[in-house]
C-alpha cells in the first residue's frame, strides 16, 4: 500500500497535490475530496475505499504518474461515508469551495469536517432509538475524570469517578462509540484494549488540548458566560479540563459553532446508582446475553414508548437508578396518575406517537444541515403542543404539574407556518421552500416567472393557428437550447422565415425565435433570482428557529418524560405491578415477587417471596435449572426498577434504598483477555469486596465453581463470613457447596435457603419455590438425565455417585477433628 506521502510531488497532478495537502494536515484520516460529481480518493485512502466500501479499485494516469483511484458519487455519499466510519476510520471531507464553472483554474478546496464514530449528525446513519455517544477521558492519580457528548442531541456532561473499572463501567454503560484520551495516556495498552473491546473506537488526542487554563478557555468562550459556575460548576473542578478538551475535539473536526450546546452538566454520582459492567450484564438491562436489544431485557418489557426521545430516556433511565426518595417518589406519583386517567392517558400517548424527534431536529438546524422537511416536522410538532398542554392541565403530581409549564413555542411555530411551504424538497439550492405569501420580491418574481410561461402558453397556441397546426407544434425546454419550437417534419413547410433551426430529431425540428428568446431570459432570471431568494430567505428562517433552541430543548425533554411516565404507566396496568413503599430499616421484603421478563415468556410463572433484613445473608442451595438465579436476579431487578421509578412485579415491595446492586453470576471465561473462568470469578468477586456498604444488595452465584472443590469451598466461605463481618451487606449467596449451610449456626443474620424439588417414583420434579432450610441434595444426575445425556452414561454416573459417596463418608470417620483443626476447617465440621 503506496501513501502519497511518499510519492515525489512531480508525479501529482494539482487535484492530487490538493489531496495530498489534505492528507499531511490530517495523516489519520481518509480523505475525501469532492471533484465534480464524485468524492475521489487516492492511494491508500483508495485502497481502503476498495476494500470496505467493496467499490472498484481503478488508476489515473499512465506509466509512473498512475495512481490508485476510487470515487463514490457525491449524491450517495451519506452512505458510503457511514461504512467507512463504523469500520472505525476517521473520515475528512474536502469540498469545492467555489463554483468549478466559475473558477479561474484550479478549484478551490478545503477541509469541511472530520467525520468519525462519535461525531455522526446524520439521521440516515444514526439509530433514532439510542444515543450516540462520544467519551473523552483523562487520569489524575488513580482517579479518571470523563466527558461525554451527543452531538446529535445537543447533551453534554462531565463528572468524575474513583477508579478505571469505574470509567469503564461509565463508557458501557453510555454504550459510547467512540472514546478521546490524551496521547500520553495511550501507552495504557490495557486500558485503551478494555474501551476497545466495550464497543468504541479510540482516538489519541494532544496532551496541550488537556491544560486546564486552554479548556476552561474554550468553556468560557463558547458558552459566554463568564464563569462555569453559571452552571454549578466550581472553577477549581477537575472536571473543566475534560469537558474544555471534548469540546476542543469536536469543534476541530465538526468546523461547526456547536450551537446546540448549550449547557454543561456536572453529573453527581451521589444522585444516581453506579452499575458495574458485570451487573449491566448479569441483569441483562438493555441486552440480553446473546448481545440483543429487542426480546429479553428488562428494556424490552418497560418500553412501550411511541417517540425516540422517549425511547432513549427510558435506556438512560434504567442506567441510572436513583438514590433518593423523594425524586423516585415523584415518579411513582406521575404514573400513578396517570393509570388513574387511562382514557387522557391514551390521547397523550396518540399525541406524542404523531410528534418528531425534536432533539435532533434543533441539532440539525443548529448544525446547519437542517432541510425543508425537517423544518415541516418541527412546525407539525410544535403544532400538538396546544393539544398537549390541554390534556396536562388536570394533573396535580409534581412531574406532570411541571409539564404545563412547557415554553411558549408559538413563535416558532408561526414563523415555520408562513414561511415553509408544505410540499417543500429536501434540497435547499432548488427553490420550491418558502410560501409565496411570505415574502413580497419572492412573490413578485414567482409572478413574472407565473405569467410567462402563461405567456408561453399563449405563444404556442398563437404559432399553431397562423400555421394552421394543431397537433404537430408545441413549445419545449431543453438546458442546451432552452425554450424551442418544436414542428413535427410533416409541416416543415410551413415554418416561417422568422424561425431558425436549433436541432433536428428523428421526426421533428426544433427552432427559436426571438419573441421566444425574450420571454425565456425573463423566466431563467426570474428562476435563478428566486433560487438564491429562496436559499437566503431559508437561511433567515433558520437563523430565527436557532434563537429558540434552549426552550425546544427544554420541550424536547419534557414530552421524553412525559412518553416515559406513559410508557411505564401502561406496563404497570397490564402487568399487574404494584408501587413499591420505602423503609429506613435496611431491609427488603418483597411478597410473591415475580421475574419480570421471565414471566412474559412462561405461561405459568411460579412467585416468590424474600425477606432480606438489614445485614442478612441467604444461603441459597438446590440443583441446577431448579431456579435459583431466576429468584436472586428477580429481587435485584425489583430493586432496580423501584428505583428506576417504576412500579415494580409483586403483591407487595416494602423496600430500603440500595446504594450499589453487585452480581456475581454465573462463570465463563475471557479469552480476549486471557483470563480463565476463575479468574474473572475472582476479579468480579473482588469488585464486590472492594466497593460494597452495608447499604448495598449483592447477588452472589457459585463463588469458587472455576476452581477445585477444596479451593472453591475455601475461598466461598471466607466470602461469606467477609460480607457478614466486614461489610454487612444485604446478599444472595447461591451455592452447590452445601458445607456452606453450616454458617447458619455460627452467624444470626445467615439464613439457609433451598429451592423445592419433589421427587417422584425417581424423577424430580422443580417446584421454583424458594422454601426456608437447606439442602444436601444437587440432583445433578437427574438434571443431566432431563437433558437429554444417553441413558447408559446417566445410569453409570449413578453407580459412580453411590461409590463416591460411600468413599466420603468413610473418610470422614477416619479423619481426625486433629487433623480437621490442623487443616484450618474446624468451622467446616462442627
Amino acid at each position: 500500500m503506496v501513501s502519497i506521502l511518499k510519492v515525489p510531488m512531480h508525479l501529482l497532478t494539482p487535484g492530487m497535490k490538493q489531496y495530498r495537502e489534505a492528507k499531511e494536515e490530517n495523516p489519520d484520516c481518509v480523505i475525501m475530496l469532492r471533484m465534480g460529481d464524485f468524492y475521489e480518493l487516492f492511494y491508500e485512502d483508495a485502497e481502503i475505499a476498495a476494500r470496505d466500501l467493496e467499490i472498484t479499485l481503478t488508476k489515473r494516469g499512465k506509466g509512473e504518474k498512475s495512481a490508485p483511484l476510487a470515487g463514490v458519487p457525491y449524491h450517495a455519499l451519506e452512505g458510503y461515508l457511514g461504512k467507512l466510519v463504523k469500520k472505525g476510520h476517521k473520515v475528512a471531507i474536502i469540498e469545492q469551495l467555489e463554483d468549478p464553472k466559475k473558477a479561474k483554474g484550479l478549484v478551490k478546496r478545503g477541509l469541511v469536517r472530520i467525520v468519525t464514530k462519535g461525531t455522526l449528525i446524520e439521521s440516515s446513519l444514526l439509530d433514532a432509538n439510542s444515543n450516540n455517544y462520544i467519551f473523552a477521558l483523562t487520569s489524575i492519580g488513580k482517579n479518571y475524570t470523563y466527558a461525554l457528548a451527543d452531538l446529535s442531541t445537543g447533551e453534554f456532561v462531565c463528572a468524575q469517578v474513583e477508579n478505571e473499572e469505574g470509567v469503564l463501567a461509565e463508557i458501557q454503560r453510555r454504550s459510547a462509540s467512540e472514546c478521546i484520551i490524551p496521547e500520553s495516556l495511550l501507552v495504557n495498552q490495557d486500558l485503551v484494549e478494555q474501551i476497545k473491546k466495550i464497543g468504541a473506537v479510540v482516538h489519541g488526542y494532544p496532551d496541550y488540548y488537556f491544560k486546564k487554563e486552554r479548556a476552561e478557555r474554550n468553556l468560557l468562550e463558547h458558552f459566554k458566560v463568564s464563569s462555569l459556575s453559571a452552571f454549578g460548576i466550581e472553577d477549581k473542578a477537575q472536571e473543566i479540563t475534560i469537558a474544555g478538551a471534548l469540546l476542543s475535539y469536536l469543534l476541530e473536526t465538526q468546523k461547526n459553532s456547536l450551537s446546540h450546546f448549550r449547557s454543561l452538566k456536572q453529573l453527581k454520582h451521589s444522585d444516581t446508582m453506579q452499575l458495574d459492567r458485570s451487573t449491566l450484564m448479569n441483569l441483562e438491562l438493555l441486552q440480553n446475553i446473546h448481545g440483543e436489544s429487542k426480546k429479553g431485557t428488562l428494556f424490552s418489557v418497560l418500553n412501550k414508548t411511541v417517540t425516540s426521545l422517549g425511547t432513549r430516556l427510558l435506556k438512560r433511565i434504567i442506567k441510572e437508578p436513583l438514590l433518593k426518595k423523594e425524586e423516585i417518589e415523584k415518579r411513582y406519583n406521575a404514573i400513578e396518575e396517570l393509570s388513574d386517567t387511562v382514557i387522557k392517558r391514551e390521547d397523550i400517548k396518540k399525541i406524542l406517537s404523531e410528534t418528531y424527534d425534536l432533539e435532533r431536529l434543533i441539532a440539525r438546524v443548529n448544525y446547519g444541515n437542517a432541510s425543508p422537511k425537517d423544518l415541516i416536522a418541527l412546525r407539525d410538532t410544535l403544532g400538538k403542543l396546544p393539544s398537549l398542554l390541554s390534556l396536562l392541565q388536570n394533573f396535580d403530581s409534581d412531574l406532570l404539574v411541571g409539564m404545563k409549564n412547557m415554553p411558549n413555542l408559538k413563535k416558532v411555530y408561526d414563523l415555520l407556518y408562513f414561511a415553509i411551504r408544505d410540499d417543500a424538497p429536501l434540497t435547499i439550492r432548488e427553490g420550491g421552500i418558502i410560501r409565496d405569501t411570505y415574502n413580497a420580491e419572492l412573490k413578485e418574481l414567482l409572478d413574472i416567472k407565473r405569467d410567462s410561461k402563461k405567456y408561453l402558453q399563449e405563444i404556442e397556441e398563437k404559432e399553431r393557428a397562423k400555421l394552421e397546426i394543431l397537433t404537430g407544434l408545441k413549445i419545449g425546454y431543453n438546458r442546451v437550447f432552452g425554450y424551442f419550437i418544436e414542428v413535427s417534419k410533416r409541416y416543415s413547410d410551413r415554418v416561417p422565415k422568422n424561425y431558425i433551426r436549433k436541432q433536428t430529431t428523428a421526426n421533428a425540428e426544433r427552432y427559436i425565435t426571438e419573441e421566444l428568446k425574450v420571454e425565456e431570459d425573463k423566466i431563467l432570471g426570474a428562476e435563478e433570482k428566486i433560487k438564491v431568494l429562496e436559499y437566503a430567505l431559508f437561511q433567515e428562517v433558520l437563523t430565527g428557529v436557532k434563537g429558540e433552541t434552549e426552550k425546544i430543548q427544554a420541550v424536547a425533554s419534557q414530552i421524553a418524560l412525559l412518553d416515559v411516565f406513559c410508557s411505564l404507566s401502561s406496563v404497570a396496568m397490564s402487568n399487574k405491578y404494584v408501587r413499591p413503599s420505602f423503609n429506613e430499616y435496611n431491609s427488603i421484603r418483597i411478597s410473591n415477587g415475580r421475574h419480570p421478563v421471565i414471566e412474559e415468556i412462561e405461561d405459568r410463572f411460579i412467585p416468590n417471596s424474600v425477606h432480606l433484613e438489614d445485614g442478612e445473608i441467604m444461603i441459597i442451595t438446590g440443583p441446577n435449572t431448579s431456579g435459583k438465579s431466576t429468584v436472586m436476579r428477580q429481587t435485584a431487578l425489583i430493586v432496580l426498577m423501584a428505583q428506576v421509578g417504576s412500579f415494580v412485579p409483586a403483591e407487595v415491595a416494602n423496600l430500603s434504598l440500595v446504594d450499589r446492586i453487585f452480581t456475581r453470576v454465573g462463570a465463563h471465561d475471557d479469552l480476549s483477555s486471557g483470563q480463565s473462568t476463575f479468574m474473572v470469578e475472582m476479579l468480579e468477586t473482588a469488585n464486590i469486596l472492594n466497593n460494597a456498604t452495608e447499604k448495598s444488595l449483592i447477588i452472589l452465584d457459585e463463588i469458587g465453581r472455576g476452581t477445585s472443590t477444596f479451593d472453591g469451598v475455601s475461598i466461598a466461605w471466607s466470602t461469606a463470613e467477609h460480607i457478614y463481618g466486614k461489610i454487612k451487606a444485604k446478599t444472595m449467596f447461591a451455592t452447590h457447596y452445601h458445607v456452606l449451610n453450616k454458617l447458619e449456626s455460627k452467624f444470626d443474620k445467615i439464613k439457609n435457603y433451598n429451592v423445592a424439588v419433589k421427587e417422584v417414583s425417581g424423577e424430580i420434579v422443580f417446584l421454583r419455590k424458594l422454601v426456608e432450610g437447606g439442602t444436601d441434595q444437587s440432583h445433578g444426575v437427574h438434571v443431566a438425565k432431563l437433558a437429554g445425556m444417553p441413558a447408559p452414561v446417566v445410569e453409570r454416573a449413578r453407580e459412580i455417585q453411590l461409590v463416591l459417596e460411600a468413599e466420603d463418608e468413610m473418610v470422614k470417620k477416619i479423619r481426625s477433628k486433629k487433623e480437621v483443626e490442623q487443616m484450618g476447617l474446624d468451622s467446616f465440621s462442627s
